[in-house]
């Protein structure tokens, strides 16, 4: 459920960012790194916990096995990629994501400086100290009803709506089908994989369907 004007937004920053001078001192270093992960920051989270926003959240990623944030949709192209996010897997694939994985959702040309490209794996390895966990489960509230369902419905919706949207909705069954498949066409939403969505389906269909449908 991703609005296609933060994708246009994380465009018009990544050709607007100027790559920054690092100075002596770990205060500049550490400035230095927070300006070269602003283009991020658009689409990632990056502390520990925190949900998805357009892309993964991204605390501990250096070291971390691709593709692994618990509950998070990736593409094919990158589950097939395998193998951690190390330095030099980073590096390769922030300078051209999309030649890194033909097929990747990330619609991000990628940062040519290998300067700044340093600076965004440094600043990503001193948030989040090197590590294969992934980020731990999100607690979506008692205001998301028990049930199967639960999760994922909060993963897939919470990331950019508030369960009031979610509720204001009421819609069938049906309906509910057809606004997944439009998010997904015209809004860039990573698309569930059929068991995922038929939970997903199920779980709004019972809790926030339309009365007597």
């Amino acid at each position: 459920m991703v609005p296609r004007r933060a994708v246009a937004v994380a465009v018009w920053l990544v050709g607007l960012s100027p790559a920054s001078t690092v100075a002596a001192g770990a205060q500049d270093d550490a400035s230095a790194g927070e300006q070269a992960f602003a283009q991020c920051s658009v689409c990632h989270s990056l502390e520990a916990g925190a949900p998805a926003v357009i892309g993964p959240n991204l605390h501990g990623v250096v070291g971390r096995q691709v593709a692994a944030m618990v509950g998070f949709e990736y593409s094919e192209a990158l589950r097939a990629v395998g193998g951690h996010w190390d330095r030099d897997t980073l590096d390769r694939f922030l300078a051209a994501p999309l030649e890194f994985a033909p097929g990747t959702r990330m619609g991000f040309r990628g940062i040519a400086d290998p300067a700044e490209r340093a600076r965004v794996i440094a600043y990503l390895e001193a948030r989040g100290a090197a590590t294969a966990a992934t980020a731990p489960a999100v607690d979506f509230g008692p205001d998301w009803p028990a049930g199967p369902g639960q999760a994922e419905t909060g993963r897939q919706c919470n990331a950019c709506h508030s369960l009031a949207i979610v509720k204001q909705q009421k819609l069938t069954r049906e309906r509910w089908d057809q606004l997944l498949t439009w998010m997904v066409s015209e809004q860039g939403m990573p698309e569930p994989d059929p068991a995922r969505r038929e939970l997903i389906l199920e779980y709004l269909a019972t809790h926030f369907g339309r009365p007597g449908h």
